[in-house]
């Protein structure tokens, strides 16, 4: 079995660090104890995020910006609530979301795969605190790589799990304005290895799965509150737009 891993943005003197994605498919996994046991990243979209409003009720609804970004290039597309009139920008493309909420995207004119539509989720589970009237400038970075992507067209989940990563535990690497990756083992439980290693703040998954032609407005959109601003990140990329 095939797995990619650990990501890194710096932050004023931290890391946003992406916990191992991991290619699933059918076979046992064992979970390892954590402060989030018995969740690990294979529970069902929205179980994570509920349980961190359970935990932090007053953190429920914060916005967070989040920036995804796609290998390559490309369109990333939002939706609030159903299929119609979804909001399109080229990659890297940034949203605010809300904290204890799952959303829908579609990624798109990808030039290494014409024609090609994919739909992950993101859920948001925490959010950072950067210095005050400057949280527009520190999305959360969430890119998606052409090698996810091919587990996706060969019927491969990709689940990543992003954390802020704990100083004391930050990887001994300069950053070079790219995200560095950490292979972990497929039976790993990505949520409880993301809070050994810091707090963790997003899920993202990435699989096949595409609407239904048949039922456009089941729950395969996401209903979450999204808003869209001007944003710029500390290294002058990202890309928005105003409500």
């Amino acid at each position: 079995m095939k797995s990619v891993g650990i990501s890194i943005w710096k932050l004023w003197g931290l890391a946003v660090v992406l916990a191992a994605s991991s290619f699933l498919h059918n076979s046992a996994m064992a979970q390892v104890p954590g402060r989030y046991f018995p969740l690990d990243h294979r529970q069902p979209a929205g179980v994570a995020a509920r349980w961190s409003s359970l935990v932090q009720p007053g953190e429920f609804g914060r916005p967070q910006p989040i920036q995804v970004a796609l290998e390559g290039g490309g369109h990333v597309s939002f939706y609030q609530g159903n299929p119609h009139n979804p909001v399109a920008m080229a990659a890297p493309a940034t949203a605010t979301m809300s904290v204890g909420h799952v959303y829908r995207i579609r990624i798109s004119d990808m030039p290494q795969y014409p024609g090609v539509e994919l739909f992950p989720s993101i859920e948001v589970v925490d959010r950072l605190h950067p210095p005050a009237g400057s949280q527009q400038q520190f999305p959360v970075p969430i890119e998606i790589t052409t090698e996810e992507i091919e587990a996706a067209l060969h019927d491969g989940m990709v689940t990543k799990v992003i954390y802020l990563e704990q100083p004391d535990f930050a990887m001994p690497l300069q950053s070079n304005g790219s995200t560095p990756i950490e292979n972990l083992p497929v039976a790993d439980n990505l949520m409880a290895a993301a809070d050994h290693r810091g707090r963790p703040l997003a899920i993202l998954k990435l699989g096949g799965r595409i609407p239904d032609p048949n039922s456009p407005n089941d729950e395969f959109y996401s209903r979450s509150p999204i808003s869209f601003v001007e944003v710029q990140s500390p290294a002058g990329q990202g890309s928005g737009l105003a409500e």
